[in-house]
């Protein structure tokens, strides 16, 4: 890790127990400070982790500003522990392991120290990369639950939006994700319909959505070995059915992205 130079000294030279102390304690110092960077690291990421859960879990849209400045702000606390230890390692330990190469230090001695070093540190990154890696998971929004609820408040609006000229209800016969101009079946008079920011949600998450509910075909085609391209155009049109009934409305310009999509495919088979 530390470019050993190699020294003259054998390896069965016995090492003078000072150095061995001074070995010893180093190496303690270093495992014990990055178990007290750890224990931070797990600290931040146990209060931040239920806080973002709580937060997507409430969010009516799927993007909201104030998950990603409290993912963002964590990010960088982590990054900031990481820098620390990168700086401690940089000006204490491999200074260190440079004296012991210079002073005659038996090299698999030196050796030890520095593979004892190296793994403990490279522990630590495994680390930090996977508490991030649970934070991440805990922004990314569950579309089925967001879909429900999209399906929930359509159930409780569709029979209470009514006409501005003449009262009348207007049935929403369907969930609108934009805005929409609606025509009174008494009054004949044309309403312009406002969707909730939940409802407009339901744009950006159907192809998520779509290709969360058919990831197990995309998986045997990933999985097959002879890569059969019969499976992933199975694949491809199952998507999009699947995105097609979740937005009816956008079906048509599904289609021509599938035709295209599908297109490109058979060109590279």
């Amino acid at each position: 890790m530390f470019g050993l130079s190699g020294n003259n000294k054998e390896a069965g030279d016995p090492v003078p127990p000072e150095w061995t102390e001074q070995i010893r304690e180093t190496r303690e110092r270093w495992f014990a400070f990055l178990q007290k960077l750890e224990e931070r690291v797990e600290e931040l990421c146990q209060a931040a982790i239920p806080e973002l859960k709580a937060m997507r879990s409430s969010t009516d849209a799927v993007y909201e500003a104030n998950i990603g400045q409290v993912w963002s702000g964590i990010r960088g606390q982590i990054n900031q522990v990481r820098e620390k230890a990168r700086q401690t390692e940089e000006q204490k330990i491999r200074p260190f392991y440079r004296r012991l190469d210079s002073t005659g230090i038996a090299y698999t001695t030196a050796l030890q120290f520095s593979e004892a070093c190296a793994e403990r540190y490279r522990r630590f990154e495994v680390f930090c990369h996977n508490w991030q890696e649970q934070l991440e998971a805990a922004t990314k929004q569950d579309h089925e639950a967001l879909y429900q609820k999209i399906l929930n408040e359509h159930e409780q609006l569709k029979h209470q939006f009514k006409c501005l000229q003449c009262g009348a209800p207007i049935y929403l016969e369907k969930i609108y994700f934009s805005t929409s101009y609606l025509q009174c079946p008494a009054c004949r008079t044309q309403n312009t319909y406002e969707p909730s920011t939940l409802a407009k949600s339901l744009s950006w998450i159907a192809r998520d959505l779509a290709e969360e509910r058919t990831a197990h075909l995309l998986d045997a085609y990933n999985k097959d070995a002879a890569r059969n391209p019969d499976l992933y155009r199975s694949y491809l049109r199952s998507m999009f059915d699947e995105w097609n009934r979740i937005v009816p409305d956008m079906a048509a310009s599904n289609e021509k992205f599938y035709q295209r999509l599908l297109d490109d495919f058979n060109k590279s088979v």
